[in-house]
């Protein structure tokens, strides 16, 4: 069985070429590579696999840092956790439910909504958590932006569609773990 899309091809390397080579790498797109080599593979046909809906903390976030959103797929966490092993930027995740669809196939059969994310805000009590720190959409849901910002209340940005862009989306807030 061939492997799902990560949208590793969809990423537009051209915003951030020249930016920065803060990371090491030789490009963008050498970044971007050696992430891939360290995701993990995921099956194109899958049935849900849901984790549990919370809001984890990398490194020691407080007021102000960004509070990424995805849904709570098992195939979704292992993807976006290789990719943000390789950070010591401190970070809020939030999974929310999607009944363990991946984020693509949570769009698409309707289990991403702003509803679900706003109860997942309230629950987590993202707001005391992380005053009022920006939300960050996953780019496939960039459609939900102004919804999302009128239900939660808090700044929405639209991030990357593919987890491995994150490093170049985030730039100076991305700190570089030592063994990229």
């Amino acid at each position: 069985m061939p492997d799902a899309n990560l949208y590793l091809d969809s990423i537009d390397l051209s915003r951030y070429e020249g930016e920065c080579r803060k990371c090491g790498a030789q490009s963008c797109r050498d970044l971007v590579e050696r992430l891939s080599r360290s995701l993990p593979a995921v099956p194109s046909l899958q049935f849900p696999q849901p984790v549990d809906e919370t809001l984890m903390e990398l490194g020691e976030p407080g007021p102000g840092d960004p509070v990424l959103v995805t849904g709570n797929s098992a195939l979704t966490q292992e993807v976006l956790l290789a990719v943000l092993s390789t950070t010591t930027s401190s970070l809020f995740v939030l999974f929310s439910d999607t009944r363990g669809d991946t984020l693509d196939m949570a769009l698409i059969l309707g289990s991403f909504t702003p509803e679900r994310l706003t109860a997942a805000l309230v629950r987590e009590n993202v707001r005391e958590r992380s005053g009022s720190s920006t939300l960050v959409l996953p780019g496939l849901a960039a459609a939900m932006r102004d919804d999302v910002a009128s239900a939660a209340g808090l700044p929405v940005d639209v991030g990357p569609v593919c987890a491995a862009e994150l490093p170049l989306f985030f730039a100076d807030l991305w700190g570089q773990a030592p063994y990229l």
